[in-house]
């Protein structure tokens, strides 16, 4: 009697392997993906605080965006996302600012924190793909966006 698997044996082993690695895949890249999302949503809130701090120390007004950014990018010492831009303010009032992350490369969508009056109110997640991704991390669907709200 010989020793070893038969073709069929490994055929099968072979067709189970390929079976729970189809199975398996998208999972892994969900959960990659989440998170990104959820390294992208900690860099806003990061973001909001210094924005919200120098409102304070501005006499509860937030500064020009000059004063903020250097280079189209907020100044402060923020992690270094691998798959999102750096944190940028889009727009800014004396009572209100605006900070946007975009991701880079792979799927396609952008974050957004509003902050006024010295406080994070809410960030939004929108895009072609937010639907996949944003839903699954906790965003509430908000007509057209996904957005979490800070205020309740």
């Amino acid at each position: 009697m010989k020793k070893g698997f038969t073709r069929i044996e490994l055929l099968i082993v072979m067709v189970l392997v390929g079976v729970l690695v189809t199975v398996a895949l998208p999972k892994y890249y969900s959960s990659m993906e989440r998170g990104r999302v959820l390294e992208a949503v900690n860099n806003l809130r990061a973001a909001s605080e210094a924005v919200n701090a120098a409102y304070i120390i501005n006499g509860n007004a937030y500064p020009a965006r000059s004063a903020l950014q250097e280079n189209g990018k907020l100044r402060g010492d923020f992690t270094k996302s691998v798959s999102f831009t750096a944190p940028a303010i889009i727009a800014s009032s004396g009572q209100s600012i605006s900070i946007s992350l975009t991701r880079d490369g792979g799927d396609s969508y952008s974050l957004m924190a509003y902050n006024s009056f010295g406080e994070l109110q809410s960030i939004e997640c929108y895009g072609t793909d937010a639907a996949k991704i944003c839903e699954n991390v906790g965003f509430e669907k908000d007509g057209s966006k996904y957005k979490m709200d800070f205020t309740k």
